[in-house]
């Protein structure tokens, strides 16, 4: 088992790093292609322009005698054309002649002739009209030769870094990824250590249900021959009959359903911890959850005098998941709201459009401000506003309780009087000692690990205001089970 995990472990580091490579590659290429599309463009636009100032200075002489051996001219004067001996076939440019010689402005024409581009201007200089030529083709061919040396520089470093880039992410990755495997591991053993005794629970809770309804039964069953003896009998007298406890059988039927669902937990958090080991996703009727989670959670309702209400109209409501870390939603959130509710819980599962929505709502305090920005963090903590004006208000009634107490009859005024002072000031120095030090509302980690399974079910989380303006409302939604493909999770 040691060496497939090692090499897992060892491709899982081989596909991060090559990952890391080739983002690094793809951004050197991209930085070294615009360097060199700047360098092409400066070039281009360097040889265009030495094409243009040749050319601008070609038609100023008046003689293609006078002018380098690679610009040709075309002098046209009273009828008469001058052109230099070498002049290419196809030029010079009759029409472009012709058209400056009527309007008298410069014109600019690129030529094709003999398989060869020119790049031509012709105009008017005094009496005569002038044309030069100049061959583009050396500069083209230079520009391309350019272009092919600078994709042949950026492939080659391209490969560069990525070669060295791989290596260094290799590198640099090897301490984290050790580290993240000593962690699993660390994970893994605590699991195993953490499965044996919560089994050893579960069992002995088990065997200690069957006892006690087996001794319930054996003693009632010695009970009824000693009913049989007569007065004169001199035996012991029968022990009083033997009940179950009720309390107790439900106390070790609840024992080993706990067990279970700390072994669910347990699984979900080590799914947690370690995402490759988790397996397909299965079809899960979250109706059926909120039903399990309202009946786990209505002793502690009862305890806290709090109505706990389930809302599913619909009978099945499905989604893909694992079962225990859907079912540590509903109790999550329903033990949130318990904390804070004042006489009601009400849990609903519903559908709206592709999504099942999961909503637990309480007719407490509500939710602080800033609650949203940090309630589905790990440990998170907000001051409540509503809780500060309620010491405040504990306050206020404190010292009119005591002024009232003051204002009593005649004969004991004195003693009243003293007290309600001191009943005001004890309650109102208690009431501000609270209100100076008001306590911030605790979440621990239900919250954040509830968001924390919605994401990994491609859902969402996130906390509403009350319709009515008071309490909180925390609403889950995830993709309904023919809306999302089944995958690994």
């Amino acid at each position: 088992m040691r060496y497939p995990r090692r090499h897992r472990e060892n491709a899982e580091l081989t596909r991060a790093s090559l990952r890391l490579a080739v983002q690094f590659t793809v951004l050197v290429v991209l930085l070294l292609g615009l360097a060199g599309v700047l360098v092409y463009g400066l070039v281009a636009s360097q040889t265009r322009e030495a094409a243009e100032q040749t050319l601008s200075s070609a038609i100023e002489f008046d003689s293609p005698r006078e002018v380098p051996l690679d610009v040709f001219l075309a002098v046209y004067d009273d009828g008469r054309l001058a052109v230099s001996r070498n002049m290419p076939s196809g030029l010079p440019d009759e029409e472009a002649l012709a058209g400056v010689a009527e309007t008298g402005r410069d014109r600019r024409d690129t030529v094709t002739a003999g398989g060869r581009t020119y790049e031509v201007l012709t105009a008017r200089r005094g009496p005569n009209v002038v044309q030069a030529a100049v061959d583009t083709r050396e500069a083209t061919e230079q520009l391309h030769r350019l272009a092919l040396a600078l994709a042949v520089s950026v492939a080659a470093a391209g490969l560069a870094a990525g070669a060295v880039s791989a290596l260094a992410a290799r590198t640099a990755m090897r301490p984290m990824a050790e580290a993240l495997a000593l962690q699993r591991r660390f994970v893994a053993d605590a699991s195993h250590e953490l499965r044996t005794p919560l089994t050893l629970l579960s069992t002995r809770a088990q065997l200690l249900r069957r006892r006690l309804v087996s001794g319930a039964a054996g003693a009632a069953g010695a009970a009824g021959p000693a009913s049989k003896m007569g007065p004169g009998d001199r035996t012991k007298e029968p022990e009083p009959k033997w009940t179950p406890d009720a309390e107790a059988v439900r106390a070790a039927d609840d024992v080993v359903a706990d067990t279970k669902v700390l072994t669910g937990i347990l699984e979900d958090l080590l799914m947690a911890a370690d995402p490759r080991q988790t397996g397909d996703a299965e079809p899960v009727n979250l109706v059926d959850l909120a039903r399990s989670a309202v009946g786990t959670l209505q002793p502690e309702a009862l305890r806290r005098r709090l109505s706990l209400e389930l809302d599913a109209p619909e009978a099945a409501v499905t989604v893909l998941g694992g079962q225990f870390a859907l079912l540590r939603i509903f109790t999550a959130l329903g033990a949130n709201a318990l904390d804070y509710a004042r006489t009601r819980v009400r849990v609903s599962v519903r559908t709206s459009g592709r999504d099942a929505v999961i909503r637990v709502s309480d007719d407490g305090p509500g939710f602080p401000p800033g609650f949203s920005r940090h309630a589905f963090e790990r440990f998170a903590s907000v001051r409540q506003q509503k809780h500060e004006e309620s010491l405040h208000r504990t306050r206020q009634e404190g010292l009119s309780a005591g002024t009232t107490e003051a204002a009593g009859t005649e004969d004991t005024v004195e003693a009243t009087g003293a007290a309600g002072s001191g009943a005001g000031s004890g309650a109102g120095s208690t009431a501000g000692e609270e209100a100076q030090s008001p306590e911030p509302r605790h979440y621990g980690l239900g919250l954040a690990l509830v968001a924390e399974i919605a994401a990994r079910y491609d859902g969402s989380v996130r906390a509403l205001p009350a319709a009515a303006g008071a309490g909180g409302v925390l609403e889950v939604r995830l993709p309904l089970a023919r809306f999302r493909p089944r995958r690994r999770i």
